[in-house]
């Protein structure tokens, strides 16, 4: 008892001394570079960059738009805030994008209606004359029909968080000496809607949704010294990111996007998760047993 207060005291004073000595006028420490940056990627991504080859998707002239996806569950923590994002419509561009389809920016615009405000009072240019037809100008013209219309915007919202949907384990102690194990899931789940920007009209609307699951397997000591109690606890956590279960999400709802509008016919599939193709045919076959009876 007598020697953990000790070094506990020991360490005290070392921090503290450090506190007051601090070094004056030396070499920056070196920064510390953790594990390298990568390009993000889901278990999806397989399957998009197959339709990215598709002729039915290389040929086409439909252009899609992303508006916003906003979250509309509204739970927070105090300590980190949003559990989830604002808005994930960054993370759709970038799944469209690894499909190969055409498109324009509808999330944030600022910059080009700005720059635009600035080309009709003639006071922006591009660094030299600009010709145009018989003419040349100084500043940028605005050419009738230069700024690109979408065929389809998508937009939606995070509309589910439910925590606990599964949670299960065990927990024993015996004489202050215990271990445990426990797994829960949380799930979160996207509504899109796919709509034509000529007609209105909307042609396609679905719910995604993710579990994000975690284990803990932990063992514990709980003893009592004197007035002081002593808690160790030794063990793993690990927990799946719900941000990267929504990026999935959101790469599963592109792919079913593009494959629609482009009407493709399924070849792709092959290269989604195993078990996302049998979850596929079990629901094909399930709607039609529903359509034959029906």
């Amino acid at each position: 008892m007598l020697i953990a207060r000790g070094v506990l005291s020991g360490l005290l004073a070392v921090a503290l001394s450090g506190c007051v000595h601090l070094p004056q006028m030396s070499r920056p420490a070196a920064q510390f570079n953790g594990p390298v940056p990568l390009a993000t990627s889901t278990p999806a991504d397989d399957a998009l960059l197959c339709l990215s080859q598709r002729p039915e998707v290389r040929n086409s002239r439909v252009v899609f738009a992303v508006h916003t996806i906003t979250d509309q569950t509204n739970k927070f923590t105090n300590e980190e805030g949003g559990i989830v994002p604002r808005d994930v419509a960054g993370m759709l561009v970038t799944a469209l994008q690894k499909a190969g389809v055409r498109q324009v920016n509808r999330s944030n615009t600022v910059v080009t209606e700005w720059e635009i405000a600035r080309a009709r009072e003639q006071i922006l240019g591009d660094g030299g004359p600009v010709t145009v037809g018989n003419q040349t100008v100084d500043f940028r013209p605005i050419a009738p029909g230069s700024v690109r219309g979408s065929d389809y915007v998508i937009d939606g919202g995070i509309t589910q968080l439910d925590f606990n949907t599964y949670s299960g384990g065990g927990e024993a102690i015996v004489a202050g000496i215990g271990a445990g194990a426990r797994t829960f899931a949380l799930t979160a789940a996207v509504d899109l809607r796919v709509t034509n920007t000529v007609s209105t009209e909307i042609v396609r609307a679905g719910t995604y949704s993710k579990q994000a699951v975690g284990t803990e397997v932990y063992a514990s000591i709980f003893r009592f010294f004197s007035n002081d109690l002593y808690d160790i606890r030794i063990g793993d956590k690990s927990q799946e990111g719900v941000h990267a279960g929504l990026r999935w999400v959101l790469a599963e709802a592109a792919y079913d996007i593009v494959s629609s509008i482009s009407r493709h016919n399924g070849s792709c599939d092959r290269y989604l998760p195993q078990v996302t193709q049998e979850l596929r045919n079990e629901q094909a076959s399930h709607r039609a047993t529903i359509a034959q009876q029906g």
